[in-house]
């Protein structure tokens, strides 16, 4: 799922690739991976604005609640 969210990212669909990666991070915390959820965090490294859209925002809502 994260590959797919990484090929929308590459072509500037941006409410579509965090939408999959929200639910890949979704399923990563449920199964407690490690490695799904520091894949999901590369995804947003990879993808910098200086004003980030609401999808974006929202997904680093969701990353920030699943490490505290």
């Amino acid at each position: 799922m994260l590959d797919l969210a990484a090929a929308q990212l590459t072509t500037g669909r941006l409410d579509g690739a965090f939408a999959l990666a929200g639910r890949a991070l979704e399923t990563g915390a449920r199964y407690r991976s490690g490695r799904i959820i520091e894949r999901a965090r590369a995804l947003r490294r990879s993808y910098t604005s200086a004003t980030p859209p609401r999808a974006v925002r929202e997904f680093d809502d969701r990353l920030h609640g699943i490490y505290l």
